[in-house]
């Protein structure tokens, strides 16, 4: 049986750590563009360098802050829509899990949260509604950017020449500028979800 718990305070929290991830990531590839353009004067180059190990580190205890938090409000999120609705179908854990499944990780997450953003605004009988565009957004830009970052890791460092650390840079870039968008709208999403779900208890109450 799940009970309902306030997702305010964690809300407040993964926001804060997705919003330091978003700069961090727009810092590292700053420094990595500085890098490429002072490989022919070793001060620049050296300090690039070093300014970059300091933004990696941060970069890195980030992500996974972020992974951290944002799995558990998703839990806590799926929990709690558990608690507004009988009509869910995916537990907290698997909200979580499915993230970490090949294949099924290409939908099962959307339909875990489409779940949760449909019990907890409206309770009973969403199934024929309409998924809200701040979510079918959201998803896309996940999938997006996690194509771009698939595809520059799989380049990074095949060609001498340049050429592909041309194109790595560039899709480097478009990833960073998505996925500004992407922790917006994602941050967005989580404040709907957690006012919803804040209200539904009195809706309950007064119904």
């Amino acid at each position: 049986m799940h009970q309902y718990k306030d997702l305010g305070t964690l809300t407040n929290i993964a926001s804060g750590a997705l919003l330091i991830y978003m700069v961090t990531r727009l810092a590292l590839l700053g420094m990595t563009f500085w890098a490429y353009q002072s490989v022919d004067a070793p001060g620049d180059l050296s300090t690039a360098l070093g300014l970059m190990a300091i933004v990696s580190t941060i970069f890195l205890v980030t992500l996974i802050a972020c992974f951290i938090l944002v799995g558990r409000w998703i839990y806590r999120a799926s929990a709690n829509a558990h608690a507004l609705s009988t009509e869910m179908t995916i537990t907290p854990g698997m909200a979580v899990g499915w993230y970490f499944i090949p294949i099924a990780n290409l939908f099962k997450p959307y339909q875990a949260m489409r779940e949760i953003w449909m019990a907890s605004h409206f309770r009973g009988n969403w199934h024929g509604e309409p998924s809200p565009s701040i979510l079918v957004g959201w998803w896309g830009l996940w999938i997006v950017v996690n194509i771009l970052d698939n595809i520059s890791l799989r380049l990074g460092g095949i060609d001498e020449n340049g050429d592909v650390a041309g194109m790595t840079t560039f899709l480097d870039f478009a990833a960073a500028l998505l996925n500004v968008a992407l922790c917006l709208v994602l941050i967005s999403l989580m404040r709907q979800i957690a006012r919803a779900q804040a209200t539904a208890p009195y809706q309950e109450t007064f119904a």
